[in-house]
């Protein structure tokens, strides 16, 4: 009974999401000056790209137009004009295999970007960087590149780059499951879309109204996405731009069904199915159907979901969907179950969890395998039951543990990637200074000839050489230490940043043994300021930079020399406190609590209040060993804590403070869902309320 509308939808967007973002052209209402917003640019050029992404996939012609366009720029062309050129050539190149050429245009790209001081062009280059590691799987160098695109991004003024820059960080952090940052950048690139008005701009609104109902429903907000998506097929009725309403309808269908209102579910996929049927778009047919019998069995009118399923399946066959065809071939084999035809039902479901094993489609397999137990246990079948539901939690933490390997190699290789640049910088730095410091003593060997014939001048000048050498051995050591330095500080804050805390952990792992005897753990509070967003549309990013930069002072004022306090992400901050129980942590996490909202941040006249919701928790948590729960699983504890408190209303501290359980009994549940554990008793929460705040945060 898997409702695929879900993935459907997933699976479309993605289709979508290169296309659209790379057919961004040029704003409508070009200025008849040779500039869009203050920036430069070539404007016939410019207009020769936009020719170019309206042709893509139509037109022959579509490669003629870039590549002419690529060859008649000079160094006299518009910096902002090349960069764009030169970022299609890159994705052309990487679309038709050419992947080593794709690079090698990346790093021409990339040292342009270099040469200017435009921050359209740096983001746009950066942009392209991460899009093309993002279409190369390499997820976790992508991932740690957003900082990259979002510096350049925050000062964009052209509303094309914007949005490109948006929407793919938006993509990233979609990947990373960061559903929150993921809408923000959404709602960003809204902003740039909605200061263009073209034929294409209806388009691109759809678009990005649909890409953010399908984020506000992986939140679970349900209202908001069903809001947002009515409001996509409302344009789209009154711009006649109908193509993707039953993709729409689709997901009102699950959204509606996530809300509990099965009827409304039902009558949005009838309006999908006619949809579907109307611009000739049998391939959806099978899903919407399925969807059908999704809903039916759900009410157990059996004989209504195998009429439906059974027409699925000759639609499917039909468009040769073998994956869908399998589902359906399930679902089916549920109904036999549920009809008494046991032996059958059990074998067509079977069959087509191994269809799924054999294409190595795992997360596919667990979710079938869930049904599979229930379908045992409605027919009695307790021990195949267990054995079933034996073989989704192994497969759960098999999937588990290889998304948590992959993103761990990705990270280590980006850290040992930056390592390695950091060591060749600081060697070309050092071989500068060494070459200084060489003429330097060739300078005082001069000296020395000369000092017979003018003894009071070369003692002079001697002094004078050997400061000069001082300092430079001086500024040496001291190029040393900074590179060291920057290389573990956030350039903003002045904190520590992850791989100074990375680092620090590596460390304690060393020392585990002794570590675990100790009478007193370490603890973790991790805070995210509220409402962040809404001081950086209000007051602009230099107001954002400032609270990011009080909130950095005030922190450290709480900060025992002891401890270490670590910029974690944009407006994220992590306490590692040492030596502490559950008593000091809930002291420390209210007087944070007080401490940023008590006192309003000033900023060019204004005064910003400033609230954070906080998740913390005991590292070790509870007795259970960090050769078992290390600290990155003991952070997801107390980030899902945070999430929760905003859930909940912000403004408070959410503390995860002891497991009833053994961890081996909660591990899968404390991991993935910390409110189902909460709900069975299985850990206690601690929450302080911060003090009490006005309706508006700011």
């Amino acid at each position: 009974m898997n409702n695929k509308n879900k993935k459907w939808v997933h699976y479309c967007l993605a289709a979508s999401a290169f296309y659209l973002l790379v057919s961004f052209g040029s704003v409508s209402a070009q200025p008849s000056a040779e500039n869009i917003n203050g920036v430069p640019v070539n404007m016939a050029m410019e207009e020769q790209l936009d020719d170019y992404l309206n042709s893509l996939g139509e037109d022959e012609d579509s490669k003629a137009i870039l590549f002419n366009v690529l060859e008649n720029m000079s160094a006299k062309t518009a910096i902002a004009t090349r960069a764009r050129a030169k970022s299609y050539e890159v994705s052309w190149y990487y679309y038709e295999s050419e992947t080593e050429l794709a690079f090698e245009k990346l790093d021409e790209l990339l040292a342009l970007a270099r040469e200017s001081e435009i921050a359209d062009v740096k983001a746009e280059a950066q942009a392209t960087r991460v899009e093309i590691l993002q279409m190369e799987g390499k997820y976790g160098e992508a991932f740690l590149l957003l900082n990259d695109v979002e510096i350049p991004l925050s000062n964009s003024r052209m509303p094309r780059v914007r949005y490109y820059g948006h929407n793919l960080i938006s993509r990233v952090y979609a990947d990373w499951n960061r559903y929150d940052d993921a809408l923000r950048h959404l709602l960003l690139a809204q902003d740039a879309v909605n200061e263009t008005n073209n034929e294409r701009t209806p388009i691109r609104q759809q678009y990005l109204d649909y890409s953010i109902a399908i984020i506000q429903s992986e939140l679970k907000n349900w209202e908001g996405s069903l809001k947002t998506i009515n409001k996509a097929i409302q344009s789209a009725k009154k711009n006649e731009l109908e193509y993707d309403l039953p993709d729409f309808y689709l997901h009102k269908s699950y959204v509606e069904a996530g809300m509990g209102d099965r009827d409304s579910s039902l009558d949005s996929l009838k309006k999908a199915y006619d949809a579907a049927i109307k611009d000739n778009r049998t391939y959806l047919l099978p899903v919407i159907l399925n969807n059908y019998g999704d809903h039916y069995m759900y009410e157990e009118q059996w004989e209504e979901a195998r009429s439906h399923l059974r027409e699925a399946l000759e639609l499917a066959e039909e468009v040769e969907d073998i994956w869908m065809a399998q589902t359906i071939y399930f679902n089916l084999g549920f109904i036999d179950v549920h009809q008494g035809n046991t032996e059958a039902g059990f074998k067509e479901m079977r069959e087509a969890v191994e269809f799924y094993r054999e294409e190595g489609i795992k997360t596919e397999v667990e979710g079938l395998l869930g049904e599979l137990a229930e379908a045992y246990e409605f027919a009695g079948q307790h021990q195949n039951q267990a054995e079933t539901l034996k073989q989704q939690m192994e497969l759960m933490e098999e999937l588990y543990q290889s998304d948590q390997q992959q993103n761990l190699a990705n990270l280590q290789q980006l850290y040992e990637s930056k390592d390695k640049e950091q060591q060749i910088e600081l060697l070309e730095r050092q071989n500068h200074l060494k070459e200084q410091v060489l003429k330097i003593n060739k300078q005082r060997n001069m000296i020395w000839l000369l000092l017979g014939i003018f003894a009071v001048s070369s003692v002079v000048c001697v002094f004078f050489m050997y400061r000069k050498a001082q300092k430079a051995n001086l500024r040496l050591k001291a190029a040393n230490s900074m590179l060291a330095d920057q290389s573990l500080k956030d350039p903003l804050t002045g904190l520590w940043n992850r791989r100074a805390l990375q680092k620090e952990m590596d460390e304690r792992k060393k020392h585990g043994e002794r570590r675990d005897a100790a009478t007193q753990s370490d603890g973790l509070i991790l805070l995210d300021l509220d409402f962040f967003k809404r001081i950086n549309d209000q007051f602009g990013h230099a107001a954002g930079d400032e609270v990011l930069a009080e909130v950095s002072r005030r922190l450290q004022m709480i900060c025992r020399d002891s401890d270490k306090l670590i910029r974690w992400g944009g407006e994220e901050f992590l306490f590692l406190v040492r030596n502490v129980d559950d008593e000091n942590l809930k002291e420390l996490s209210e007087r944070i609590l007080n401490e940023l909202a008590n006192k309003p941040v000033r900023f060019e006249g204004y005064e910003i209040r400033v609230t954070t919701t906080i998740g913390f928790i005991r590292l070790p948590f509870s007795g259970v060993s960090e050769k078992q729960m290390d600290w990155e699983k003991v952070l997801q504890v107390a980030d899902m804590a945070l999430y929760m408190g905003k859930a909940h209303g912000r403004n408070r501290a959410c503390g995860v403070t002891q497991l009833h359980v053994s961890y081996e009994e909660a591990q899968a549940i404390l991991e993935t869902d910390l409110s189902e554990a909460l709900s069975n008793k299985w850990i206690s929460m601690e929450t302080i309320e911060g003090p009490e705040a006005p309706q508006e945060p700011l």
